[in-house]
């Protein structure tokens, strides 16, 4: 008989987790607060379309759902329509490739598709009208209510709340000692409004696309649905001149005193002559337009964070554990990605807590990561995506892609059409804007010319500030070179304790002087850094004394796969005996995000470190703070180093590297030369071994 599961919630995130259990042997009860949508026909609660990307694919794909659930219910959108305030309207795609796309999809029949599969399952069992009221932590327990105000407690080998950012099962977890929560709500809110199909069930608008209207500090987006409708949300601030305030706070204001108030002949007039003046292309098409603003409620949007994601054998997931407000659309798809990684933990895992822990530390950093992102796309659907200089960016940005394919993604591909961790996403993302920022400056709009003469001004560019030449140029010997080092700024994360980067301006170009001066104050201990044996020795070499051919080399990159706060072993590491070079790299993935700090990374074991002395590796790098555990503090992993005479990089980034034995990298991370160091900060760079 498997071990036991509840989930509390059977929303999207909650049923497919019932799916994914019980094909990995667990018995699984779901508890659901609110009625059977079956027996309607649809499910309660928000109804703002979903935009379905590649993560959620994944997600379904991985109970083998996607094409039975998706099928020809998605419809595809491969770019926004952005609609002006004079009524017309421009295309942009997404990426340049036509074929990528995000996909449009009911959220009320995508959870009663995922119900009716969960319902399937004979190890399912599916409770509805069954609030939780109580957890247990101590003992893995439950209490939930019925429809006729009794209360039952219920056991099991593990509780996931499932049940949204209002979750019953998080709120009990705030009652608990050193829980961290925070909400923090938009100062915008959201309305549905309609535009229907023409008589002949054809779309009024573009039906492949993702339609905006941007009016500055706030928005309307419309997605298509398989009948030819189309699901309008408004995005307004709720006080202001374009604002829920400004045209339905009178009535709202009435209503509390007199809940049957109707709005009046003017407030309704009103209503339709702001958005024949903001909207006036699609106020055209929506013929029940200002009915349906008075009867559609106004909901708020959230951001939800808390740490930690679990207590004993009960966790959060989805939204429980990070909500995030629509504007990415990643909710349900940083969910299901939850719902994967928390199936995988319970599989690699047979102790319940080592698995929660391991699916918290793989998931939370992605989960704040796809919560600041949604946040910024916000500010970019509301106020930029309409400008002149926001397509010119997205048109370097795609000729950029398009010429260095294998070098350069952008931030917006990489969240929605690929299953990079959103943290890897998101800094990869950052260092294509920089680039694009660059040749902006380069080749402003008003150089333009015709096409050909534009794109060889933009590839000579990007060739000059990436290093390299993309295919089909001549090949260069810095081709392909890989940044392994993060951006040094104020919220690089650092040993708590040491000194944090701060630059203080002492003259300005900008200003007024003529030249720009800076004074930078750190720790050396800073991103991707050396350390100087120093630093761990008495009397042992400052960094200035290390030969520089300790950094510079043939590199192999080898994956560790040890749990967080554990150190790694010998049979930890993928491809050990295939190591051939005095430099190797470790990738160990437990500290995803270089700007997040997090206590429980893991070390090197003293076995380990001798194993690889003994293969004659002289230079070992991490992309960790430390070789060591955080707690630790004899540093038996840097003693042996010291004693073999190997020296350390730590700090790297090594996310998205192929690694393996067979893959023969070239390193190039040289130290400053600070006299009398304990250590120096590093821009490690690897290319393909060419020698």
């Amino acid at each position: 008989m498997g071990r036991e599961a509840i989930i509390v919630g059977a929303g999207l995130a909650g049923s497919l987790l019932a799916v994914s259990l019980a094909r990995a042997g667990w018995r699984v009860t779901v508890f659901e607060r609110r009625g059977d949508p079956r027996e309607v026909g649809g499910g309660g609660g928000r109804s703002i379309n979903l935009a379905v990307s590649a993560r959620g694919i994944a997600g379904l794909a991985s109970v083998g759902l996607d094409r039975e659930i998706l099928g020809d219910h998605a419809i595809p959108m491969p770019g926004r329509m952005i609609h002006s305030r004079e009524g017309g309207a421009v295309f942009q795609p997404y990426s340049k490739n036509p074929a990528e796309a995000i996909n449009s999809f009911s959220r009320g029949g995508l959870n009663l598709a995922l119900i009716r599969a969960a319902a399937r399952e004979s190890a399912v069992t599916l409770c509805f009208r069954r609030p939780c009221l109580d957890v247990d932590f101590e003992g893995t327990g439950a209490v939930f209510g019925d429809a006729a105000g009794g209360r039952e407690r219920r056991r099991a080998d593990l509780i996931v709340g499932a049940d949204g950012a209002y979750s019953a099962v998080r709120l009990a977890m705030q009652k608990t000692d050193r829980f961290e929560y925070s909400q923090s709500y938009l100062g915008h809110g959201y309305k549905e409004l309609r535009i229907p199909s023409g008589p002949d069930g054809s779309p009024a608008i573009e039906r492949h696309a993702l339609h905006i209207w941007p009016r500055g500090g706030a928005m309307m987006i419309a997605l298509p649905n398989t009948d030819g409708s189309f699901t309008n949300t408004l995005f307004w601030p709720w006080e202001g001149e374009h604002s829920f305030e400004a045209l339905e706070g009178e009535w709202r204001a009435r209503r509390r005193g007199d809940p049957s108030a109707a709005p009046s002949s003017e407030e309704l007039a009103r209503v339709a002559a702001f958005f024949a003046e903001q909207y006036p292309d699609a106020a055209r098409v929506m013929p029940t337009l200002v009915a349906d603003f008075f009867a559609n409620p106004t909901g708020s949007l959230v951001t939800v964070r808390c740490s930690p994601w679990r207590r004993g054998r009960v966790a959060v997931l989805g939204d429980a554990a990070h909500a995030i407000v629509p504007f990415f659309g990643q909710g349900m798809n940083a969910s299901f990605e939850d719902v994967v990684c928390l199936t995988r933990m319970l599989t690699e895992h047979q102790d319940v807590e080592e698995a929660l822990a391991a699916y918290e530390a793989e998931r939370k950093p992605n989960a704040d990561a796809i919560a600041d992102m949604a946040l910024e796309n916000f500010t970019e659907m509301r106020d930029r995506v309409g400008t002149a200089s926001f397509r010119y960016r997205k048109r370097i940005e795609q000729a950029i892609h398009e010429m260095f394919e294998d070098r350069v993604t952008p931030r917006y591909n990489l969240v929605s059409f690929s299953t990079v961790p959103y943290v890897e996403a998101r800094r990869r993302g950052d260092e294509l804007d920089a680039v694009v920022s660059a040749v902006a400056e380069r080749v402003p709009p008003e150089t333009l010319a015709d096409e050909d003469s534009w794109r060889r001004m933009i590839r000579e560019q990007a060739r000059v500030i990436l290093g390299g030449e993309p295919p089909g140029g001549p090949p260069t010997e810095s081709a392909r070179l890989v940044d392994l080092s993060p951006v040094v700024s104020p919220r690089l994360g650092v040993w708590p304790g040491d000194t944090p980067p701060s630059r203080r301006v002492l003259l300005d170009i900008e200003t007024g002087s003529n030249i720009t001066l800076s004074t930078l104050t750190s720790t050396v201990h800073l991103g991707s850094h050396a350390d100087g044996p120093n630093h761990y020795g008495r009397g042992a070499a400052s960094i200035d004394r290390i030969p520089l051919d300790r950094y510079i080399g043939p590199c192999q990159v080898l994956d560790a796969r040890a749990p967080r706060g554990r150190r790694v072993g010998v049979g930890d590491v993928e491809g050990l005996e295939g190591v051939r070079t005095r430099i190797v790299l470790l990738r160990t993935g437990t500290f995803p995000d270089p700007e997040k700090w997090n206590e429980d990374f893991a070390g090197l074991s003293v076995e380990l470190v001798a194993d690889l002395a003994g293969r004659g590796v002289r230079t070992l790098g991490v992309d960790t703070p430390s070789v060591d555990l955080f707690s630790s503090k004899d540093l038996e992993a840097h003693r042996e180093v010291l004693r073999h005479g190997m020296v350390i990089l730590e700090g790297l980034v090594l996310g998205g590297i192929e690694a393996g034995p067979d893959r023969l990298y070239e390193l190039i991370a040289p130290p400053l030369r600070l006299e009398g160091f304990d250590a120096s900060p590093v821009r490690a760079v690897l290319r393909p071994w060419k020698g």
